[in-house]
């Protein structure tokens, strides 16, 4: 009888469950599938600022995974994708392609950690070819368990085969029911200037939005859902302009047929950081409806595309029924996961080694001391460095036959305290350059005239206080409440300041090789994304920048350094502050610290008074002779 019972139980189960799967195939059923994104993680593996030789709580690949996992358990039906900008970025990267570099099969530490996640595809970014070459990324390619994908670049000798697969469509389950899933990438096109040296005859790109309207469309047809992975950000500049070429996105989400969008390449956020823009809901994290992201660099978010979708049994069709996007930020409170810092720790531990092994060395004292009323060491190499950067990476560029000039700040002149200046001497070590460039800036360039740079330099020029020459109590020369990483030096050109006159009239006798800055010179000017982005609310700049790279300034320093050697980077003196016919005595502070630099380096003209009651070195400055120093220790000058 008991069995007889449980028989019975056992058929009308069976039979409501057919039933219901028989309800449901002749209907529609709800699903839900999380699309997770990372990008420009720029091998930094773990939480670490290898250029400051110290953790970093808020970035790292190993932290992303800890979030991708909670994700993971969260939702059943999840993929996960990256758009480019691998292999390059920290020192890492530079350890593995040029200071111990692989050999035989040995993998990039960071795709070893991609594998071991299992990423779907990840895109080509620029940095990927545009760095190291191409042999370093097809170490990375055919190592890498995942697809690499990007539908605008293709081989120079055979125009109609592409550099990697353009897309892969992935045939998976979404609650045990087939889906296929098309993923197209793209690739700024730019990549063919930025790595001239590399790429010119092995490949050419092509343009990001004719590419997807030719393919889009076809893989909707081909596919349930399309996902775009762009290693490209957001731009609204008219869609032919440099800018809106190399960030497609916001034209990318107005074609027919995308489903959801992965973006990269700016550094920059989404949701978050595109307020107040038509055709972008910064809330729901979309851009003109289709759900998108934007997360951030180095591991400093996890992206996630929230997809509702609906399969109808009868037709076998997906729909996405509705979507939208969030950012999860990585925090102190993430934790690192084990099984990334086992996969990095040798190649993590060799490079901190790296970090803090001489690159060079200076028999000059590159200090920042008297920066802000003199040329001095810490500007000079700056751009020394970014000088040469400019010149490889433009030679044989629509702009090699342009001047190239280079701006250059001094970040470390006191803004926190006495004790906040910078000094190197001796061993340089990859420490050393974050004492010389402590932000971790990217290169920028503009293309500006004569006029525009005068502007320029007349920005910079609030640094000082306007000093009235018929005062006989004492003046100080610096605006201590203008900032000093504001205080822009231009290499390449002589220009001097008269500080007794108001701020926008102090710039006098700008020139460029004897001849005064005029609007019918043109220059390229070396600078970083701060600048290039408006911080600062410098006149020009941010409307006239030819080239956004996500190159790190420091790492231009210090490629520049190991190229060199041994650098003496003697201030030019190629800018001057006009001597005031001043009645009372012109102070300026500084670390106490440099009054021995003074003594050390004889320098005349500056004397100092004494420490003041909040531990700043007071200096008086005597211009004239100041000057007649300069004049003799410059090789060149505008005296």
């Amino acid at each position: 009888m008991i069995r007889s019972r449980k028989a019975l139980v056992l058929v009308l189960v069976m039979l409501l469950f057919a039933s219901g799967l028989l309800l449901a195939q002749s209907g529609k059923t709800d699903h839900k599938l999380v699309i997770m994104g990372t990008t420009d993680m720029h091998q930094y593996i773990m939480p670490y600022d290898y250029m400051g030789d110290r953790p970093n709580e808020s970035i790292g690949l190993s932290k992303i995974f800890t979030l991708v996992e909670q994700v993971r358990r969260e939702f059943p039906n999840t993929l996960l994708f990256d758009t480019g900008d691998v292999i390059q970025g920290s020192l890492v990267g530079d350890y593995e392609a040029d200071v111990n570099p692989l050999e035989g099969f040995e993998f990039q530490a960071i795709i070893r950690a991609y594998n071991f996640m299992g990423y779907d595809a990840v895109t080509v970014g620029n940095h990927e070819t545009t760095d190291f070459g191409i042999e370093f990324f097809e170490r990375a390619r055919y190592n890498s368990v995942f697809p690499w994908i990007s539908a605008n670049i293709r081989l120079a000798d055979h125009p109609k085969e592409f550099f990697v697969d353009p897309y892969v469509i992935l045939e998976r389950s979404i609650d045990g029911i087939p889906i296929k899933i098309a993923v197209i990438g793209f690739t700024p096109p730019q990549i063919m200037n930025w790595g001239r040296r590399h790429l010119e005859g092995r490949v050419f790109t092509q343009e990001i939005l004719p590419q997807a309207e030719k393919y889009i469309p076809m893989l909707k047809d081909q596919a349930d859902l399309v996902v775009v992975v762009n290693h490209g950000g957001i731009s609204t500049e008219p869609p032919d302009s440099y800018l809106a070429r190399e960030n497609a996105g916001y034209y990318l989400a107005q074609i027919d047929g995308i489903d959801a969008m992965i973006l990269g390449h700016q550094h920059a956020e989404f949701p978050g950081d595109f307020d107040g823009i038509d055709g972008i809901d910064n809330e729901m994290g979309l851009i003109f409806g289709v759900p998108s992201i934007l997360p951030g660099s180095w591991g400093s978010h996890l992206g996630a595309i929230h997809l509702d979708l609906s399969y109808d049994w009868g037709t076998g069709k997906w729909t996405v029924t509705n979507g939208w996007s969030e950012l999860i930020p990585v925090t102190e409170e993430v934790e690192s996961h084990p099984m990334i810092e086992a996969i990095a720790g040798e190649r993590h531990r060799e490079t901190i080694e790296y970090v803090r092994s001489p690159i060079g060395w200076t028999d000059t004292e590159i200090t920042s001391y008297f920066s802000r009323i003199m040329d001095n060491p810490v500007t000079q190499i700056v751009n020394e460095a970014q000088i040469w950067w400019a010149e490889l990476t433009f030679a044989g560029s629509e702009y090699e036959d342009l001047p190239i000039l280079s701006a250059a700040a001094p970040f470390i002149a006191g803004r926190q305290g006495p004790g906040y200046f910078t000094h190197v001497l001796g061993d340089i070590t990859i420490g050393s350059i974050t004492d010389i460039y402590i932000y971790p800036n990217t290169i920028y360039v503009a293309k500006l005239n004569g006029e525009q740079i005068k502007d320029w330099l007349e920005a910079s020029a609030a640094n000082f206080n306007q000093i009235d020459p018929t005062l006989t109590s004492p003046q100080h020369i610096v605006n201590y409440d203008f900032r000093e990483y504001n205080f822009d030096v231009i290499e390449g050109i002589e220009y001097a300041y008269d500080i007794t006159k108001p701020v926008g009239e102090r710039l006098v006798g700008a020139r460029y090789n004897g001849e005064p800055l005029d609007a019918s010179m043109e220059f390229i000017v070396v600078t970083n994304n701060y600048r290039g982005s408006g911080g600062g609310n410098f006149p020009h700049v941010a409307d006239n920048i030819i080239l956004e790279t996500t190159e790190i300034n420091r790492e231009a320093i210090i490629k520049y350094i190991q190229h060199t050697g041994e650098v003496n980077p003697m201030p030019t003196n190629n800018w001057m502050i006009v001597p005031p016919d001043a009645a009372g005595p012109l102070l300026y502070r500084s670390s106490p610290d440099a009054a021995g630099y003074i003594e050390r380096n004889e320098i005349m003209g500056i004397e100092f008074v004494g420490v003041d009651e909040a531990g700043w070195g007071v200096y008086e400055i005597d211009f004239y002779k100041l000057a007649e120093y300069l004049k003799e220790s410059a090789a060149e000058a505008v005296y």
